[in-house]
C-alpha cells in the first residue's frame, strides 16, 4: 500500500505493485485501471509532501517468532 500526499493537500491511495519510484529522477508514477482505462500519473518531487509506502508479509514469520522465544 502506498499513500501520497502532495503539496497541494491531495491524497492518492493505492496497491504497491501499482506505485513504481524513479530512483535517478524522484518521479513517482502511479498506474490505476478502470475498467477497461489505464490512467498512469506521475509525480515530481516538487509536487509531492510526503509518500508512505507499506509493504506486507516481511520479515520473520510469526512461528519462527515463537519458536525463538
Amino acid at each position: 500500500m502506498f499513500i501520497i500526499r502532495t503539496t497541494d493537500g491531495e491524497e492518492i491511495k493505492g496497491d504497491s505493485e501499482n506505485l513504481s519510484i524513479n530512483h535517478e529522477t524522484g518521479v513517482l508514477t502511479v498506474r490505476t485501471i478502470d475498467g477497461f482505462e489505464e490512467t498512469t500519473t506521475h509525480y515530481s518531487p516538487a509536487g509531492w509532501r510526503s509518500v508512505t509506502h507499506r509493504k506486507k508479509d516481511i520479515g520473520v514469520a510469526p512461528s519462527r517468532l515463537s519458536s525463538i522465544r
